[in-house]
């Protein structure tokens, strides 16, 4: 199961909120960004290789971008349950093609770090 390919570490500081990118393919030619604000745990980098290895190992996401875009939040949920996340996917086959979805824990808000954020 490839959530099991996620591992994480305690965050160094859950009083303040701070912001996590990583970048990745989950597929050939396709393109993620993961941004999130962790709670408690922050997602092990070599972990999210790993596990964005096991989409390409498992035949692809024939079900499109927007599927591929809900599980990998989902898994994200899951695993870690930030205060708010984002998933990014984007692929140029057979036009160009971006998804973005986001979530965040009911009793979280930070507007003025959120309007800082360049897009995804």
């Amino acid at each position: 199961m490839r959530r099991e390919r996620l591992s994480t570490r305690p965050s160094p500081d859950a009083r303040h909120d701070f912001l996590v990118e990583l970048r990745g393919e989950p597929l050939p030619g396709v393109r993620l960004t993961l941004r999130l604000v962790p709670d408690l745990l922050v997602p092990d980098p070599v972990s999210v290789v790993a596990y964005l290895a096991e989409f390409s190992s498992s035949g692809g996401f024939p079900d499109g971008l927007e599927a591929l875009a809900v599980a990998i939040l989902d898994d994200i949920n899951n695993e870690l349950v930030p205060r708010w996340v984002e998933v990014a996917v984007e692929g140029d086959s057979p036009l160009p093609h971006r998804v973005v979805i986001e979530d965040r824990q009911p009793t979280w808000d930070n507007p003025s770090l959120l309007a800082r954020l360049p897009p995804p």
